[in-house]
């Protein structure tokens, strides 16, 4: 999922209500800091989008047709005091929902093309010739080793005087895919609460700071190693078992809850997907098929839909377009409505020495357990005209119950909370990529929170 732009966080012009230093998450300053939520991720104005689409279609020369051309393509935007706002990434979405410009911008999809390439070369186990010596005995194998920097430092002028200052920090979860979790240092000591949490269904550290006493700059510094493996499920259709539909992982994992809602559209357009399929892995790889298809990718206003209580999956079901989370949240819930256990799971991908938000989705097959799933990533080759046919579909399949090790989970689903969950409105809640960040004072339009995000370091290295 993408970052949030925060560098607008302090231009929200609607807040007129000033709220007094001694207000404490307070039912009146949540409410308000959720409203400001709904513009954060807006920030252009009709006038220069006007500059921007024509720049990309010079053919739009009036505002009738400029106006037409938004409504047509359905870009995210929303109506304030002062007039329309458009989606702050809205130029990129131009080009992931029209092959045609992306044709007549090559340089746009240049990059993307030898990342592909290398992957398929990387991953894809048709290419290992030891494959056909000797069947593995598990679906998880490679090893990769990774060791992370992660660091806040922001100016002790920045923050509030006094109060508390609590962050929940995303570490590596133990999972089947990702083990011998080392959290070699965490500093500064005093300010853990609690032990790290590596295990369950997310994973991180809470730190705590009294304002009050911290003279210095907030200087977080967290290390750790980890070991991820590339995984490939290969799947016999006859030892796939009945589902235990009384199970406690069944009730869970076909539940409708928060952003991933499905109704009687969704139950509808899944077994139009699956047609006559009975098998649930043949009927999740069409769903799979279907997404890759038909859902554009699409940067998307998160903190928008959150705030104003627009569930995700519903918001993809409706406007056929979603980022990794949404595509993912979409593919959980096609697969729920049609009693298959599924979620959406993730935190980061690994790229070159840094880590990028990203999320996929798992299904659950009776004795396999969970398979992984990558629609927005296998799409990739939909916005590269170069590749020959016989890659793009390789790639495609490559993502299907396959996955490359260069990931990093910190949840299996979103819209999960450790015990102790923040009490403060969050930027984004559903995923716990950036941290989550309750500060006592100060931060009644998100100005702590947007001080400490933009100061966050990541520096990753393989160790082997």
């Amino acid at each position: 999922m993408k970052k949030i732009l925060f560098i607008f966080l302090l231009l929200i012009s609607f807040i007129s209500v000033s709220i007094a230093s001694q207000v404490n998450f307070s039912e009146e300053s949540l409410k308000i800091k959720n409203d400001s939520k709904s513009s954060i991720e807006f920030s252009v104005s009709f006038e220069d989008a006007k500059e921007i689409i024509k720049k990309h279609y010079p053919q739009l020369l009036s505002d009738e047709k400029i106006m037409d051309f938004i409504m047509e393509r359905d870009i995210q935007r929303i109506q304030v005091n002062g007039g329309l706002l458009l989606f702050s990434d809205f130029e990129q979405n131009l080009f992931y929902r029209d092959p045609q410009l992306v044709t007549r911008t090559p340089e746009w999809s240049k990059k993307k093309s030898g990342l592909i390439v290398d992957l398929l070369e990387e991953y894809d186990q048709k290419k290992n010739i030891t494959d056909g010596f000797k069947s593995r005995l598990t679906p998880y194998f490679k090893p990769r080793e990774f060791f992370v920097e992660y660091s806040i430092n922001t100016p002790r002028n920045l923050l509030p005087e006094k109060g508390f200052l609590k962050l929940w920090i995303p570490l590596p979860l133990h999972i089947p895919a990702q083990q011998n979790i080392a959290i070699v240092e965490i500093e500064p000591q005093k300010a853990i609460v609690g032990n790290p949490i590596t295990f369950g269904d997310i994973a991180c550290v809470l730190l705590n700071f009294d304002l009050a006493d911290l003279e210095e700059d907030l200087n977080v510094n967290i290390q750790y190693a980890y070991t991820r493996f590339q995984q490939e499920f290969k799947i016999d259709q006859d030892r796939i078992g009945p589902y235990d539909e009384n199970s406690s992982l069944y009730k869970e994992y076909t539940k409708l809850y928060k952003n991933t809602v499905y109704d009687e559209r969704f139950k509808k357009l899944a077994k139009k997907i699956i047609e006559d399929e009975t098998n649930p892995y043949l009927q999740a790889k069409k769903i799979y098929d279907y997404i890759i298809k038909n859902i554009n990718y699409s940067l998307m206003a998160h903190a928008y839909l959150e705030a104003e209580e627009i569930p995700e999956s519903v918001f993809v079901f409706e406007h056929g377009f979603g980022d990794c989370g949404s595509q993912s949240i979409f593919f959980t819930a096609l697969c729920r409505s049609i009693g298959i256990p599924a979620r959406t799971t993730g935190g980061f991908q690994l790229f070159m020495s840094n880590l990028g938000s990203h999320f996929w989705a798992e299904f659950y097959l009776p004795n396999y357990g969970w398979i992984p799933v990558d629609t927005s990533v296998g799409q990739a080759t939909n916005y590269i005209p170069d590749l020959t046919e016989n890659q793009r579909q390789a790639f495609k399949e490559f993502f299907f119950a396959r996955q490359d090790p260069l990931r990093l989970t910190v949840q299996n689903d979103i819209d999960l909370f450790p015990d102790e969950k923040p009490e403060d409105i969050q930027v984004l809640s559903m995923v716990l990529q950036n941290p989550y960040i309750d500060c006592e004072f100060g931060n009644e339009s998100f100005e702590v929170s947007s001080e400490i995000l933009q100061r966050i370091k990541t520096k990753l290295r393989v160790i082997k």
